[in-house]
C-alpha cells in the first residue's frame, strides 16, 4: 500500500483502536457512508492512490465508461466527483469514528458470539442433513439469538390471546425449517474459498476428503475462528445477522395475524369447524419482499390448509368475484372460484390440493376452461402466468397468484409508445399472460426453456449456467457452473398418471377461448359500467415487473461473491450493473436507488401500482408520481371496448400459432400434397387477383397495428432453440421486408390504400427494429439477411417513388463491409451472393461509391472462396457439410447468376469467368434419368427415393429444376447457348411433370412452380406454356377453395411471410393476375415495371417510375 494510502487509512483513528476491530465497519453501506461523509461537512481531504483505483475499477463497468451515464450516477446520490473519491478513501477508523454507536448489526454480532459453542445446533429434517447444514456451524450463535427473539414473541402472542391456537416451541421448529434455504446461499461460496485455504496451510485433520471436511465444519463453531472469518467478511456478517432478524419478524407477524384473524379463518375456511391447533407453517416458497416477507403454506390439526400472503389480496378477491359474475351470465364451464380473506397489509387464500384428473371428458373440461382463462387473461392486461402460478386440480385450472393483473407497458410517459420495442406485438397479444406455450432465452446454441402456464414440463434444462456444488462434504468441494434441470409443477392435467397432452386438446382450448371472449363481448356495457366488476380492481394493488425477477436473482446470488463480501462499495459497485438496462430503457435510472435499497438487504425489489392511477409505490411505500403513462384499468377498459370478431379471430390465429411451435418440435410431420387433376380450364386474372386480395385482408387483419407500425407473429427457427412464436423479424424469407413487399405490390395493382398503408407500417416497424437491434438481422443473404433489406427497400422505393425509402436502403450500406469480410454463408440465401444481387438492384436507382465497394467486395469474397470440383467450381456453404451444392437459394445457380450480373456492371470478366465454371459444376450433377439436379444437403440423401441412386431431388425454387431453370433464364442476357437452352428444356419439362401438388409456398410449393414457367412463357414467348401455367394455376385456386392455403411448413402451419407462408402465396397469385406490373421476385427482378394507374386509383405518383440513370461503376 502506498504511503497515500496509508495516510487516508489512518485519518479519523481513534487512540488504543485496532485496524482489526475497526475493520468490521466495512460493512457500513454506502449510503451510510454518505451520512458519514456529510457530517464531515463534505469531501475530508483528497483521497489517495487506493481510492483513485477504485473509481477507475468502478467506472470502468458499462455504462459508466460513458461520461454522460457517470454524471448521472453520480447525480443519484447527490455527489461530485470529488465527494465519490473521498467515500472511497474513507478508512475503516474513519467510518467509525464518524459513528456515535456501534450499528445494530456489529452489537448483534458482539452478543451472539460472546461465549462459546459447545454442542452442535439441532437443524430440522428440512436443513437437509449434515452435509448441507455443515457451513450453517458459522452462524449458529445469530440462529440461537434469533430463534430466542422468535420463541419469546411467539409466547408473548400465546399470552396475549385467549385459546390455545399454536404451541410456540413446534411452531418455532417449524419455522426454523426454512432458515437454511435462505443463509446457505450467504454462506456457501465464501467458506468454500476458507475451506480451500485451510487446505493450502495444512490447518485441516483427517485422512480423507470426508473427515477433512467434517474437521473444517467443526472448526466454524469455534468462536475465535468463526470471529476472524466474519471479520474478513464484514458485509458477510451483516447480511447474516439481517436476514435472521427479516425471518424473525416475518415469523412472529405471521402469528399475530393469524392469531388477530383466527375467528374470522374458521367461519370462511372451515365452515365455523374449529381449524385446531397450527401444527405447519412451510416458508421459503416464495420471492423475499418487504424485508423478507413471503409467502407461508399453512396446515392445522383439522386438515385445513391455507396460503398466507404478507400483501394486500384485494386483487384476488375482485377476480374471484368477477369469475363469480362470470358463471351468473352464463360461461359454461364454470370456473372455479377460490375463498380468500383480504385483510389490506395481509391475507388468506383457500389452499389449492394439485389432482388428476379421472376421464378424458374432465381434461377437455379443464382446457375449456383454460381457454377461457387465456381470453380473460389478454383482457385484463395480465403478464407472467407461468407454471408455478397454476395448478391443476382435477378439470379446473386455478390461477394462485394474482398480483400481476392491469398489467401496464414497462415504460414511462416520455417514451414512444411500445410499439419501438421488437417484443411489443407479443405484449399486445394473448401471449403477454404466460399461458400459451412460449420457449423463452433460447439462442441458437441453446433450446431455451418454455415455462408457460400450459407447457412447461419437467426435465427440461435452464438455458443459463447456475452455480452447483460438487463433491459435497468433501475438502475438494468446490462450485462449478451448470444448466440444471427445471422442477416440475403442477400445472398440467394428469389423466391415468401421465401429463394429458395439451395438443390432443387444441380444438377444447380454442373453443374455451371463443366462449369467454364472446361473452366479454355480448356483456361489454355491464363490464364497463362505473359499478361493474372491472371498477372493483381500481383500489386493488397489483405488481408492476419492470426487470424480470430472474435478474435480481442472478444479481443478489453473485453478489455473495467473497469478493464483494470484505467491504460493501465492492457489493455495491457490482450490483450498481442494474445501470446498463437504463441505457436502452432510461426510465429506469430513476428506480435503481429503490431498486438497490432493496437489492442490498436480501430482497426481490418490488414496485406496485392501483390500476385506477399512474403512481407507481416502492417497497418502502415512496411514490413515484404519475410515473405510468396510463392507469391500467384505463387500458383494460379500452381493451373491452376494442373486442371484436376480427380481434378473436387474430387472437385465435395467436393461439393456434403457439400450438403450432410445438407440433414442429415434435418428430415427423409431412408437408401437405394434394392430387393434381388433368389440366382443364384456364384460370382468370380478376378471380387469381381476387384471391390475392382476400390473402392481403387476412394479412391486414393479422397485423398487431400501433399509430405507425404494423407488426406479425411468426414462427421462427432457432436452430437449437427450436421452434418459437415471435415478433416477425426484419427479413424477407419470414419477416416484415418480405409481408410489405407484398401488401406494398397489391396495393398497387388493386388500387386499395390500405394495403400500401399497411405496408408502409410494416417499413415503419423494420425500419425500428433495426434502430433498436440491428444485430437481429443476421448474415447479408437475399432472404434472410441484409440484402433482403436492401431488396426490398429499393423496390418500394421506387414502386412509391419514395426517396426516403431509398434514402434507408443507402444508409444501411455502411453496416456491409465488415460482413462480408467475415462471410462464410456465401450463397444467395444468406450469404454474399445474395447481398450482391441487393447491391446491384439498388445500384440502377442510388448507385454510390460505397456501393460499389461492397458490390465488388462480395464478388471478391465469391471468387476467393469457391473451390475445385471434380467440374467446374463449387461453393462449400455450412448448411452443405462437406460438399458444394446445386441450386439457386443455396447452391451455385443462385451464386453463378449474381456474379453473371456483377460481371455485365462491372466489365470485369473474372467474375463471369467464374459464373461460368459454377454453372459447369453445376451440369455435373445434372441426373438424364431425373432430367434434374440432386439436393446435396446434408441429410437430404436419407430423403432419397427408389430411383434416386442414393440422391434426393427435389422440384422447387430452392432446389432443383425450377430455381436452377430461373437461374439460367434470368442470366440469358449474360449467358446464352445451346446448353443453357437444353437446361431450360429439361428444367420446364421436370417442373410441369412433378413440380406440383405440394404445397403453395413460393419456396418449395406450387406458386413458386408457376412463376418460373411463367416466367420461361413469357421470357421464350411460348404461349402454349403460358396456358399451361393458367391451367394449372385453376387448380391452386380449387384446392384454396377446398382446402384453403397449403404452406410450406410441415404439417401445413401457416405463417404470414412471403417464402413459406401467406404473404408468398398471395404475391404469386397477384403476380399470375398481373406479370406485367409484378416483377419476379423468385428470378429477382430489378423493380421499375410499368404500374398502371387502376381504376378510381387516385395517387399520380404510382404510376411508371423513370429511374435515375444508371451511374457507371467504378
Amino acid at each position: 500500500m502506498s504511503s497515500s494510502d496509508n495516510d487516508a487509512d489512518a485519518q479519523g483513528a481513534k487512540g488504543g483502536e485496532t485496524p482489526a476491530a475497526s475493520r468490521w465497519y466495512l460493512g457500513t453501506e454506502l449510503s451510510e457512508r454518505i451520512l458519514a461523509l456529510r457530517r464531515h461537512g463534505g469531501p475530508v481531504r483528497t483521497a489517495g492512490e487506493r481510492a483513485r483505483r477504485r473509481a477507475e475499477r468502478w467506472r470502468a463497468q458499462e455504462p459508466f465508461v460513458r461520461e454522460e451515464w457517470w454524471t448521472r450516477r453520480l447525480a443519484a446520490d447527490g455527489l461530485t466527483e470529488e465527494d465519490f473519491l473521498s467515500l472511497l478513501g474513507l478508512s475503516p477508523e474513519a467510518l467509525r469514528s464518524s459513528m456515535e454507536s456501534a450499528p445494530a448489526w456489529l452489537q448483534e454480532i458482539e452478543r451472539a458470539y460472546v461465549e462459546p459453542v459447545s454442542e452442535p445446533f439441532s437443524w430440522p429434517e428440512r436443513a437437509g442433513g449434515p452435509e448441507r447444514s455443515a457451513f450453517l456451524a458459522l452462524a449458529e450463535p445469530l440462529v440461537r439469538s434469533g430463534l430466542a427473539r422468535l420463541l419469546r414473541g411467539l409466547g408473548e402472542l400465546e399470552t396475549s390471546f385467549p385459546g390455545a391456537l399454536f404451541e410456540p416451541e413446534t411452531l418455532g421448529r417449524e419455522l426454523l425449517g426454512h432458515l437454511p434455504t435462505l443463509l446457505t446461499p450467504l454462506l456457501s461460496r465464501t467458506l468454500v474459498v476458507e475451506l480451500h485455504a485451510a487446505q493450502l496451510q495444512e490447518r485441516l485433520t483427517g485422512d480423507t476428503p470426508r473427515a477433512r471436511f467434517q474437521d473444517f465444519a467443526h472448526s466454524l463453531r469455534r468462536r475465535e475462528v468463526a470471529l476472524e472469518i466474519l471479520a474478513r467478511y464484514p458485509v458477510l456478517a451483516r447480511q447474516l445477522v439481517e436476514c435472521i432478524a427479516h425471518w424473525e419478524r416475518a415469523g412472529v407477524e405471521l402469528l399475530r395475524h393469524f392469531r388477530e384473524d383466527a375467528p374470522e379463518l374458521q367461519r370462511r375456511f372451515s365452515g365455523g369447524v374449529p381449524l385446531g391447533r397450527l401444527v405447519e407453517a412451510e416458508g421459503g416458497v416464495s420471492d423475499s419482499h418487504r424485508g423478507g416477507r413471503g409467502v407461508f403454506l399453512l396446515r392445522f390439526e383439522s386438515g385445513t390448509r391455507l396460503v398466507y400472503k404478507p400483501r394486500s389480496l384485494a386483487t384476488e378477491a375482485a377476480f374471484q368475484r368477477l369469475l363469480s359474475w362470470l358463471a351468473q351470465q352464463g360461461l359454461e364451464p364454470a370456473p372455479r372460484t377460490l375463498e380468500v380473506l383480504d385483510r389490506g397489509d395481509h391475507g388468506w387464500v383457500e389452499f389449492v390440493t394439485p389432482a388428476p384428473c379421472s376421464s378424458a371428458e374432465e381434461v377437455r373440461r379443464f382446457y375449456l376452461r383454460q381457454g377461457g382463462f387465456i381470453a380473460l387473461l389478454y383482457v385484463l392486461d395480465a403478464t407472467d402466468f407461468h407454471h408455478e402460478n397454476l395448478i391443476a386440480s382435477g378439470e379446473h385450472p386455478v390461477l394462485v397468484d394474482l398480483e400481476t393483473l392491469f398489467h401496464p407497458p414497462v415504460r414511462v410517459r416520455e417514451q414512444r409508445d411500445t410499439e419501438r420495442h421488437p417484443g411489443a406485438p407479443l405484449g399486445e397479444s394473448v401471449l403477454k399472460s404466460g399461458l400459451l406455450p412460449q420457449r423463452t432465452w433460447g439462442t441458437r446454441e441453446r433450446p431455451g426453456v418454455d415455462i408457460s402456464g400450459l407447457g412447461s414440463s419437467a426435465g427440461q434444462l435452464t438455458p443459463q449456467a447456475f452455480l452447483m456444488p460438487v463433491e459435497r462434504g468433501t475438502d475438494r468441494m468446490r462450485f462449478e457452473r451448470r444448466q440444471v434441470e427445471v422442477p416440475g409443477s403442477h400445472n398440467r392435467p394428469r389423466l391415468e398418471g401421465v401429463d394429458a397432452s395439451l395438443l390432443d386438446y387444441a380444438d377444447a382450448l380454442s373453443e374455451g377461448f371463443s366462449r369467454m371472449y364472446r361473452l366479454l363481448l355480448r356483456r361489454r356495457e355491464a363490464l364497463l359500467a362505473g359499478d361493474g366488476p372491472l371498477a372493483a380492481f381500481a383500489e386493488a394493488p397489483v405488481r408492476v415487473v419492470f426487470r424480470h425477477t430472474s435478474v435480481y436473482g442472478s444479481l443478489l446470488l453473485e453478489s455473495f461473491h467473497p469478493h464483494a463480501l470484505g467491504d460493501a462499495l465492492e457489493r455495491q459497485c457490482f450490483l450498481e450493473h442494474l445501470w446498463k438496462g437504463a441505457v436502452e430503457r432510461p426510465f429506469l435510472a430513476s428506480l435503481i436507488p429503490f431498486e438497490l435499497e432493496d437489492l442490498l438487504r436480501g430482497d426481490v425489489p418490488l414496485f406496485t401500482t392501483l390500476p385506477g392511477t399512474r403512481h407507481v409505490w416502492t417497497s418502502s411505500g415512496a411514490r413515484l408520481e404519475d410515473f405510468l403513462e396510463t392507469p391500467g384499468l384505463e387500458r383494460v377498459r379500452r381493451r373491452v371496448a376494442l373486442l371484436s370478431d376480427e380481434d378473436l379471430e387474430r387472437q385465435r390465429w395467436i393461439i393456434h400459432r403457439a400450438l403450432d411451435a410445438l407440433r414442429l418440435g415434435e418428430p415427423g410431420g409431412e408437408r401437405p400434397s394434394y392430387p393434381v387433376p388433368e389440366p382443364g380450364e384456364r384460370a382468370g386474372r380478376e378471380e387469381l387477383l381476387a384471391a390475392a386480395r382476400r390473402i392481403g385482408e387476412k394479412l391486414v387483419g393479422l397485423s398487431l397495428r400501433g399509430p405507425e407500425e404494423a407488426h406479425w407473429l411468426t414462427l421462427d427457427y432457432a436452430d437449437a432453440g427450436g421452434w418459437q412464436l415471435a415478433h416477425a423479424g426484419a427479413d424477407l424469407y419470414q419477416g416484415l421486408g418480405g409481408i410489405a413487399l407484398f401488401l406494398g405490390y397489391l396495393g398497387a395493382a388493386t388500387g386499395e390504400e390500405s394495403f400500401t398503408r399497411t405496408a408502409r407500417m410494416a417499413l415503419c416497424a423494420q425500419e425500428h427494429q433495426i434502430e433498436l437491434d440491428a444485430s437481429q438481422v443476421r448474415g447479408l443473404g437475399l432472404l434472410n439477411g441484409w440484402g433482403g433489406v436492401l431488396y426490398g427497400l429499393t423496390h418500394l422505393g421506387v414502386l412509391w417513388a419514395d426517396a426516403r425509402t431509398l434514402d434507408r436502403a443507402e444508409h444501411y450500406l455502411e453496416r456491409l463491409p465488415a460482413l462480408i469480410e467475415r462471410d462464410e454463408m456465401l450463397d444467395l440465401g444468406v450469404g454474399s451472393a445474395g447481398c450482391l444481387i441487393a447491391l446491384l438492384t439498388l445500384a440502377e436507382h442510388r448507385p454510390s461509391e460505397l456501393l460499389w465497394k461492397a458490390a465488388r467486395a462480395c464478388g471478391e469474397r465469391l471468387l476467393d472462396s469457391a473451390r475445385r470440383q471434380e467440374r467446374g467450381m463449387g461453393w462449400v456453404v455450412p448448411l452443405a457439410g462437406q460438399l458444394a451444392l446445386a441450386g439457386m437459394s443455396h447452391g451455385a445457380a443462385g451464386i453463378s447468376l449474381a456474379l453473371l450480373r456483377l460481371a455485365a456492371a462491372t466489365g470485369d470478366e473474372r467474375f463471369g469467368r467464374m459464373a461460368r465454371e459454377g454453372i459447369e459444376f453445376e451440369r455435373g450433377l445434372f441426373s438424364a434419368a431425373e432430367r434434374n439436379w440432386p439436393d446435396l444437403r446434408a441429410g437430404a440423401a436419407e430423403l432419397a427415393g427408389p430411383h434416386g441412386g442414393g440422391m434426393h431431388f427435389m422440384t422447387a425454387w430452392c432446389h432443383g429444376a425450377p430455381g436452377i431453370g430461373l437461374a439460367r433464364l434470368s442470366g440469358l442476357p449474360m449467358y446464352d447457348d445451346a446448353r443453357v437452352r437444353e437446361e431450360l428444356a429439361h428444367a420446364v419439362a421436370t417442373t410441369l411433370a412433378g413440380g406440383f401438388g405440394q404445397n403453395h409456398s413460393l419456396c418449395h410449393g406450387d406458386l413458386g412452380n408457376l412463376d418460373f414457367l411463367l416466367e420461361a412463357a413469357r421470357v421464350l414467348g411460348d404461349e402454349a406454356l403460358e396456358h399451361q401455367v393458367y391451367q394449372r394455376a385453376r387448380t391452386v385456386l380449387r384446392v384454396l377453395d377446398e382446402r384453403g392455403c397449403l404452406f410450406g411448413l410441415q404439417r401445413n402451419i401457416e405463417t404470414p411471410g412471403l417464402m413459406v407462408g401467406l404473404a408468398g402465396i398471395g404475391y404469386g397469385l397477384a403476380r399470375l393476375a398481373a406479370p406485367e406490373r409484378l416483377p419476379s421476385l423468385l428470378a429477382l427482378a430489378p423493380p421499375g415495371h410499368t404500374i398502371p394507374k387502376p381504376k378510381g386509383w387516385r395517387h399520380s405518383e404510382q404510376s411508371r417510375i423513370q429511374p435515375p440513370s444508371k451511374g457507371e461503376p467504378p
